[in-house]
């Protein structure tokens, strides 16, 4: 996906790396780097960008370590392209970082652009055995033996072996980092020991709504264990004890699915709705009638844009300890935060909410004024002003 060149000067061409295409758009990275495009085409900017990301997902165990074919691939690409800059997001598998080193040949800087923990611990979730959250990672033997989730010895050897592998080249031919949040910042810091910046997500959808009835209580995310749906649904159901009356959307798709549909069938909870994943467009319906948002999430996350979707439609949240944005959620009273994990905790949570329209009003007028310094042009220029300083 590319914009067209324009005849300036000052032109700089970026050329994005991804381990998936536009087409291939999994998860907020795809959606990001889609509207990041779209954005600079409508602003008519000066940053000529194309993506060079894969649209199969297969590789072998040996290409997850050097995939020989896509570095060649990026290569070429930037031989044609002749970018400035270029931008990496999230790399691994199927794209390796080989290319780096052909980069920093031709002079040209490469900046990453961390958005989870995986290069901090490979098995990304930043919990112990113990369900202790992981403040220093130091010690391969303790990462493969003791942090979560656990497989077998072989395969997190192999995955700890893999990442190890990356980080040093990526440490070698990196010339800038940004993150989401602070607390990744810190961790990059110092494990990388390069110049970098925290450039805080963006809201990706707008609010054109007039919507004003809010119908149900709201999930939006992957269908797996660390995201913390069960641990919803429980409080859920214990709080319809309160409030017999009220709906649980749960909107997105993953392996724990069917485990979650059983759970409401043998709880008997009438008033729980699986929609599966949703388009754009359905989503921005979906947060309009919303009461408010929960993000349970059990694994330390780097931010959470499910948050500040919310927020752009005037919606508040009820999230873990583990995202990035929490500290930033309590410090401006735009939603409540609770213990990860803890089925009472957010079963009070819920409560609070639906019993206390003051509070509820509060925290959503807060919301809707924290979401205004996250808009896409403000991000833009921030992201501008970092490729000016490398180019």
């Amino acid at each position: 996906m590319t914009l067209k060149n324009k005849p300036y000067k000052n032109t700089v061409r970026v050329l994005l790396i991804n381990n998936f295409s536009n087409k291939n758009r999994l998860g907020g990275v795809e959606n990001y780097l889609h509207e990041l495009i779209k954005y600079a085409q409508k602003s008519n900017s000066d940053i000529v960008f194309k993506w060079f990301g894969k649209d199969a997902k297969k590789t072998s165990w040996y290409q997850k370590f050097y995939n020989r074919e896509i570095t060649e691939e990026i290569i070429a690409e930037i031989d044609s392209f002749k970018p400035d800059l270029i931008h990496c997001f999230s790399i691994g598998a199927p794209v390796t970082p080989h290319f780096m080193k052909y980069a920093k040949s031709k002079s040209i800087p490469v900046i990453q652009s961390f958005r989870d923990y995986y290069y901090i611990c490979p098995k990304s979730y930043m919990l112990t055995d113990n369900g202790e959250i992981i403040t220093h990672h130091e010690s391969a033997l303790e990462c493969i033996l003791h942090h979560y989730p656990k497989k077998n010895i072989a395969f997190d050897s192999l995955l700890y072996l893999r990442q190890y592998y990356h980080k040093q080249i990526i440490k070698k031919h990196i010339r800038y980092f940004l993150t989401p949040s602070e607390n990744l910042t810190d961790f990059i810091a110092r494990h990388f020991k390069i110049p970098g910046k925290t450039l805080a997500n963006p809201a990706l959808l707008n609010n054109q709504s007039n919507e004003t009835k809010s119908d149900y209580l709201l999930y939006v995310g992957r269908l797996e264990k660390e995201k913390g749906v069960l641990t919803l649904l429980e409080a859920f159901k214990n709080s319809t004890a309160k409030f017999p009356n009220e709906k649980l959307v749960i909107v997105g798709s993953g392996s724990e699915k069917k485990q979650l549909e059983n759970y409401v069938s043998l709880n008997h909870l009438q008033n729980v709705l699986f929609l599966g994943t949703q388009n754009r467009n359905e989503l921005a319906s979906l947060y309009s009638k919303a009461k408010f948002t929960i993000v349970p999430s059990e694994i330390l996350e780097s931010y959470g844009n499910v948050i500040l979707e919310s927020f752009a439609f005037k919606k508040t949240v009820i999230i873990s300890t583990l995202l990035g944005i929490a500290n930033e959620v309590e410090a401006s009273k735009s939603g409540l935060v609770f213990p990860f994990g803890n089925v009472k905790k957010l079963e009070e949570a819920i409560e609070k909410l639906l019993s206390d329209d003051n509070l509820k009003n509060e925290l959503e007028t807060n919301a809707s004024e924290f979401v205004k310094n996250r808009s896409f042009e403000n991000h833009f220029k921030d992201l501008v002003s970092v490729y000016n300083t490398l180019v």
